[in-house]
């Protein structure tokens, strides 16, 4: 490989990574994969290996190097773990570029689109999951383009990108007209299906998305505990001025167990009553020789109606990865840092006009996982979380973005309550219809609107998946049989 050809390689999973929120260049994913391909097609089997492992080690660094400035106050033994963690994670992108190289080489450059989309579907199972980075979330932004994924998932998106890369390497180095209309076309169909499916969405019921902006560094000080409280229900009131049907507040907003009787649960309980509002918070759940990240719903009539104990803690800094199989991680634990109880139920929160799933901090990166809850009933996503955390990096901005997705995906609204920002509200069709800013004490009013029917994703999941993988598989076995014959 010539100085131009490493040149043009290193900037490929740069020019990627400017794809993605926060930054406005999402058409370049449309050729940043092109000098990749031009690389590992041209190269042999060993050294297409080693790049194609290079280019998803880097595409992790560039995309997830903010992980290593995460503001968690932990001791130092957990932050070396968290550390040791997030290069794990770098390597774990990198083995899935072995397998990527491998498929590419071994079947041809035009399976890649599939491939690409099982590696994703792939990378979101276990307890180390972590769907960050998956490549259809570059197409956010362009509305009509993203309803594809209320048919196909997010990893339809991704294969459409990857198949516009490979189309334009195509047109590239072979200059034939016929990779010029299929540019067309594979812009035209997508494009015809979104531009018939959105409509506009009807207003169902007022909300109020409070975001209290407590620095994640101060949440749990005893010195601030009272002044947060205070600042907590100063919001409150000045929400229920505007008589919102529903109150969402963010990740532990209460820092007090509202399972349990306490004067801040009575708070709650006597403002829901007295205001006829629902209210939605996030709060932590102690239980004997457990520990949940949780929500609790208030109904005015009833109290405490709905408990939720979220299913997949963050890996390394809630909960580390198979602590229960491998107790030598045990002694890496602390009593609030790696050592969460995962939750087991799909708690559905009941409201006179609305079923609601609470998906707690990152579980709304999880596709399945969100329409799980939608299966069981929900026709309302809400997010709750405290991306205070990453600071200001690219995190909060693609955190938000991939919660956007699971609306579009499932055809139900969105209400998000971030503690620091971005909270926002979206129609069934990933439309933001408003958003607050980041760092920011706010409070976002507005209408939940109504959800749309059921889509193909939310029947068939990921259907695309599968269908992808098992073509990737038939088209070894036929290869293999032709190649045997051939001898």
């Amino acid at each position: 490989m010539g100085k131009s050809g490493r040149v043009l390689f290193f900037l490929s999973p740069v020019a990627l990574n400017l794809a993605f929120s926060p930054f406005p260049f999402r058409f370049f994913a449309y050729f940043s994969l092109v000098p990749f391909f031009y690389l590992i097609e041209r190269s042999s089997l060993k050294k297409a290996l080693f790049y194609s492992f290079l280019f998803f080690f880097l595409f992790a660094l560039f995309h997830l190097w903010w992980l290593y400035f995460l503001v968690v106050p932990v001791l130092e033994k957990t932050r070396f773990l968290l550390y040791l963690g997030v290069f794990v994670l770098f390597l774990y992108f990198g083995l899935y570029g072995l397998v990527f190289g491998l498929g590419v080489k071994k079947f041809g450059l035009f399976i890649a689109p599939l491939l690409w989309a099982v590696l994703e579907f792939i990378r979101t199972k276990s307890e180390i999951g972590f769907p960050w980075g998956l490549l259809g979330y570059t197409q956010t932004p362009y509305l009509p383009l993203i309803q594809f994924a209320s048919i196909t998932g997010v990893y339809g998106l991704s294969a459409f990108v990857v198949f516009l890369n490979l189309i334009i390497y195509q047109l590239l180095f072979t200059g034939k007209k016929r990779w010029a209309i299929s540019l067309i076309l594979a812009f035209l169909i997508p494009l015809s299906y979104g531009l018939l499916r959105l409509k506009r969405a009807e207003d169902n019921f007022k909300v109020a998305i409070i975001q209290p902006n407590v620095s994640p560094n101060e949440k749990g000080d005893r010195s601030t505990i009272e002044e947060n409280i205070r600042s907590l229900l100063h919001l409150t009131q000045e929400a229920l001025k505007e008589k919102p049907f529903l109150l969402i507040y963010p990740e532990t907003a209460s820092l007090f167990d509202l399972t349990k009787d306490n004067w801040l649960r009575d708070e709650f309980l006597k403002i829901s009553q007295t205001h006829w509002v629902y209210i939605l918070i996030g709060t932590p759940i102690y239980e004997e020789k457990a520990y949940f990240n949780g929500a609790v719903l208030i109904d005015p009539e009833n109290g405490i109606t709905g408990i939720y104990k979220k299913i997949h803690p963050v890996p390394f800094s809630e909960r580390i990865p198979y602590i229960d199989k491998f107790p030598i991680f045990k002694p890496f634990a602390t009593a609030d840092m790696g050592n969460f109880t995962p939750g087991k139920e799909f708690t559905v929160f009941s409201l006179s006009r609305a079923k609601a799933s609470c998906l707690i901090c990152f579980e709304s990166i999880f596709p399945d996982l969100t329409r799980e809850f939608v299966t069981r009933g929900a026709d309302l996503l809400v997010n709750i979380t405290n991306d205070g955390w990453f600071g200001k990096t690219p995190g909060p901005y693609q955190h938000c973005e991939l919660a956007v997705m699971r609306s579009v995906e499932l055809g139900k609204p969105l209400l998000r309550s971030a503690n620091n920002g971005i909270s926002l509200i979206t129609d069934p069709y990933g439309r933001v219809i408003k958003r607050t800013e980041l760092f920011r004490q706010d409070i976002l009013f507005g209408f939940a609107p109504k959800p749309l029917p059921s889509t193909l994703y939310q029947r068939f999941g990921d259907l695309f998946a599968f269908f992808s993988f098992t073509i990737i598989i038939i088209y070894g076995l036929v290869k293999s049989v032709a190649i045997r014959r051939r001898r």
